[in-house]
């Protein structure tokens, strides 16, 4: 079978062992559409998926760092940026998805660029995702440990998230959950420890929507805030390190 990445491809036999398969839709068991922070209708694709006792577990799996753009046309605009600065050639209005592809073959600068830029790799995404199918139906995996930095971003946005290797005892938890019996999921790393914590799996639709929009709205203003004070420091000779 070919796989869109060598990532895919080295964890295919893993979960694979776990009773998946690659699967690049959510149909029948859910709607593929869903919205962005700005409302704005999308389609998802998962990776994988995993049958289990309370129902399908789709995976998203992740190589690399996630990028923080909150909506598609964010995105779209940076990777139109990239693709000027690289390519030197106007985008012509292109979709975010032309200018992707684009970028990816074009390579390595692009390739990175996509991964930096691309909404296929924003943790905004993934949660708008998360949000609409909830956790016990769609879980990011990564194949490696992320950066602790990365790993205390995801935690603190509500992310649920594991690595390849702690993807059987993330299942499990799953299923623990969905009988009604709650015990967070600790990451131990080398250089980092975090705890998901699972709600209670309870809240509708519209609820964990309205969760997420105000999960975008605090980063925002985390980070505009993190931005004065980054001004105001170098404006008084107060330097990063």
């Amino acid at each position: 079978m070919k796989f869109a990445s060598k990532a895919e491809r080295l964890a295919a036999p893993v979960i694979a062992s776990l009773g998946g398969r690659p699967c690049v839709s959510f149909a029948p068991y859910m709607s593929p559409i869903y919205q962005d922070a700005s409302g704005e209708q999308l389609e998802g694709k998962p990776d994988f998926v995993i049958p289990c006792a309370h129902g399908p577990v789709f995976i998203e799996l992740k190589d690399g760092s996630l990028n923080n753009h909150y909506t598609c046309e964010s995105s779209r605009e940076a990777l139109a940026a990239e693709y000027m600065r690289i390519l030197r050639s106007p985008t012509n209005g292109m979709s975010h998805t032309d200018l992707s592809t684009a970028l990816h073959g074009s390579g390595r600068a692009g390739y990175l660029a996509t991964l930096a830029e691309g909404f296929n790799h924003s943790l905004w995404k993934l949660l708008a995702l998360q949000a609409q199918h909830g956790w016990r139906h769609y879980i990011v995996c990564f194949i490696d440990n992320p950066k602790p930095d990365d790993a205390e971003r995801y935690a603190n946005s509500g992310l649920i998230w594991c690595t390849l290797k702690m993807l059987p005892q993330m299942l499990i938890r799953i299923e623990l959950e969905a009988e009604g019996v709650s015990i967070p999921f600790v990451h131990q790393a080398t250089k980092f420890g975090c705890t998901v914590e699972f709600d209670d799996g309870t809240a509708g639709a519209a609820e964990l929507r309205s969760h997420f929009l105000e999960t975008v709205t605090a980063d925002r203003v985390a980070a505009a805030e993190a931005r004065a004070k980054a001004a105001a420091d170098f404006a008084a000779g107060i330097m990063p390190y």
